[in-house]
This record gives C-alpha cells, structure tokens and sequence, in this order.
C-alpha cells in the first residue's frame, strides 16, 4: 500500500528551555491514520491524556520528553500542527456577535497564527521573590497535559461528597502551580494546609502571575471578527470544535 502520510517540521515555542531534562524542540509530526483517530474516538476518564498520547505516536523525531510532561504552550502548538498535518490549515468556525446575536462563518488559516518563542526574561515569572501579604518565596511550575489531569481526577473523587464547599478545583490548581515554598518542597499534606490558610491576596497574585506567564509565550489564538450584519468586531479565542478533527466537506 502506498504512503499516504505527511509530515512537517516544527519548532516548540519552548525552545526546551523550560525543562529540566534535555529536549530536542525540533521535531518532525506526521499525520494521523486511522488507527490514531479511532484511538481519539475511545473513552477516558481524563482529557488531557489521549491526544498527548497520539501525539507522541505521530512525532517522527522524539523530543525527549511525553507531551503528557510538556508545558501546556508546548501541547497546544503540537495539537495545531497535528491537525494541520492531517487535514490542512484551513479551519472553518463559527462566532455569535456579543452585539447584535448573528452568527457568522469563518475559516481560519491555522498556519497564520502568530508563535511567540519563550525567551529567557520569562524566567522572571517562574519565582516570585515576596508574596504581598505574607513575604514567602513560591517557586512556580508549569501546567502539564498530566497536571491538569491530576486536577480534574481530584476533583471527580470529591464529586456529590456533601462536606466539600465552594470549586476545590481552585485549591487543586494552586497545589499544581506550587514547586516550592521559601526553597523548601513540601509534602502533599503540608502543602493543602498551607494553601488553605494562605491570604486571599497571595493566592489571586499566584494565579495571576501564572496566567501571564501561560500567556507570554506559544500559540495566539485570538481572533478579530468583524460581524457580517451589524459591522461590528470582537475579538475571540479560537474554539476547538468538532471541525478540528472531522472537518466537513464541500
């Protein structure tokens, strides 16, 4: 049987700068075959682990390292160059205009989004030297595919249990987020207690500076739409819908 497969080279955003281990950020990704998509198609109780999963099948050159390990820049970029491997660049979406409620049809070049490289400054947010109430040092890790899965099958196992109050998936996230506490590594335990008792103050600046640091590099998927009937625009994040691996055709 012929060979029907295409392949590109790609570069994480990373540079592979963000881990400890050595990783190759060039790397060769080829398109998926059905044996990948009926994989895509199974069931799991976690929903970041499968396409992590293809993903790694369908690297040619490994990288050293399991995208389920890769930070959440990292992924995100190999999932788009995934689907462009294997269905193309174009990508066709629909937005409802926050001003007037039409729905427009767009078709997005996935190859046009905008890659921005992580740079060493970035370090910068990997530490935060003082927190602003209670002067601790927290040394910051990256989300991975596999940690927020953690997240989410903590949070099943709490599911329907009538002592648990408020979202305990904020409490889990930080858990996450956290390597260290003034140099030191704490234990699952000591860390929960912690946690619980930090100020408010300290554990919206720790979200925060890891949402900037999530968002300073990889792949931008804001769009700008400008609306078919009233001519008004709004920006939007690129949706991953049932179009990205199953488009339709003409």
């Amino acid at each position: 049987m012929a060979e029907y497969t295409i392949s590109e080279e790609c570069t994480l955003p990373s540079n592979g700068l963000v881990y400890k281990e050595s990783v190759n950020p060039n790397l060769k990704i080829r398109s998926m075959t059905t044996e990948e998509e009926m994989k895509r198609l199974g069931h799991s109780d976690l929903p970041y682990k499968i396409l992590p999963e293809i993903i790694d099948d369908c690297l040619i050159e490994k990288p050293g390292i399991k995208t389920y390990d890769m930070c959440i820049a990292d992924y995100q970029y190999l999932l788009f160059r995934l689907r462009v491997a294997t269905y193309g660049s174009k990508y066709k979406i629909s937005t409802i205009c926050p001003i007037c409620g039409k729905i427009n049809e767009q078709e997005i070049d996935l190859d046009s989004l905008k890659v921005t490289p992580y740079s060493e400054e970035l370090n910068k947010y990997l530490t935060i030297e003082s927190l602003p109430k209670s002067n601790d040092k927290i040394e910051l890790r990256m989300q991975t595919p596999r940690l927020l899965d953690e997240i989410v099958s903590k949070k099943n196992k709490l599911a329907n249990k009538s002592e648990i109050t408020g979202d305990p998936a904020f409490l889990f996230t930080l858990q996450s987020l956290i390597a260290k506490v003034n140099d030191v590594v704490y234990d699952p335990i000591k860390l929960d207690s912690y946690i619980r008792r930090m100020p408010a103050a300290d554990s919206n600046y720790i979200m925060k500076v890891a949402k900037k640091l999530n968002d300073s590099f990889g792949l931008d998927t804001t769009q700008t739409c400008r609306c078919k009937q009233c001519g008004g625009e709004f920006d939007y994040q690129l949706p991953i819908t049932g179009e990205f691996f199953g488009p339709d055709i003409d």
